[in-house]
């Protein structure tokens, strides 16, 4: 299947709600390209308001260019604790040489709650590649919690990810995140991921984890679906139902994997439940 994106600009209105700086906006990104890369990058930040009202959520989007993929941080939601922002693409997402970076920021003191409208696939990209790359940062004993959606790699697909979470003391996350390596009844794309996070200055996550049409029968055994839950900050040792599936991590904190042939069979409620719930 293939799949092409508009070349006309996107309008981009400016969204605002009372005590909370929440603005969109697109301007030429000024990082080092490659010839053909288009570069979307979406920023996050939610501080604690200064004088106990909403908390400020600042939004930014940045494109290289007027075809660049983006995705929209819309506020759902904010009141002097936390915030809830929903990610929501703009135009087909992701083909091939679109490069999206995601910065997301948490003061101390405050929560932020991701969540996604559903899930992004990865099209056939020709011998070309995609990249996908989050920094998160959260200050002192602030929380982050994302509802990542499927990521499917179809057939044809060359995609980077990277993912580095930098948490401070009494900071802590749960991500979730599923990992699907082809769409219904075609062979796999390629994926390489990159993990670190440092807790307290200490690393307590470095994976790396290629996947494609060689790489996947050995490390995922004939399955095609990856779901991931990760813990940091928190402990849910002794949550009964957390129990299954659960990798404990020599520095603090919980990775739960689970394999399956369909991404239903891979969920795992239970886990992202038991996360959450350590969360507070």
């Amino acid at each position: 299947m293939r799949c092409s994106r508009g070349s006309g600009p996107c309008s981009t209105p400016t969204v605002r709600a009372p005590s909370c700086l929440a603005t969109p906006a697109r301007w030429r990104a000024t990082s080092m390209l490659t010839s053909t890369e288009r570069v979307g990058r979406t920023r996050i930040r939610v501080t604690a308001d200064s004088d106990g009202g909403r908390c400020r959520v600042r939004t930014a989007m940045t494109g290289s260019d007027p075809t660049a993929a983006l995705l929209r941080p819309m506020v759902l939601h904010h009141d002097s604790e936390a915030a809830r922002i929903s990610l929501v693409p703009e135009g087909a997402l992701l083909l091939a040489d679109d490069a999206i970076e995601i910065d997301v920021t948490v003061d101390a003191g405050v929560r932020l709650d991701l969540v996604e409208p559903g899930g992004t696939v990865a099209f056939d990209m020709r011998g070309r590649r995609a990249r996908w790359d989050v920094r998160i940062r959260l200050g002192r004993d602030a929380v982050l919690t994302w509802a990542g959606e499927p990521f499917v790699v179809a057939a044809g697909a060359d995609v980077a990810r990277r993912f580095d979470l930098v948490l401070a003391a009494g900071a802590a996350v749960a991500i979730r995140e599923t990992l699907v390596l082809g769409r219904y009844g075609e062979g796999p794309g390629r994926m390489s991921q990159h993990s670190s996070a440092v807790l307290d200055g200490v690393p307590v996550l470095v994976e790396d984890l290629p996947l494609d049409a060689t790489t996947a029968p050995g490390l995922l055994g004939g399955h095609r679906v990856l779901c991931s839950v990760l813990l940091l900050g928190r402990s849910a040792l002794t949550d009964p139902e957390a129990a299954s599936d659960r990798l404990d991590l020599e520095a603090g904190g919980h990775l739960w994997r689970r394999l399956g042939a369909h991404a239903h069979e891979a969920r795992l409620p239970d886990a992202w439940a038991a996360a959450v719930r350590a969360i507070g």
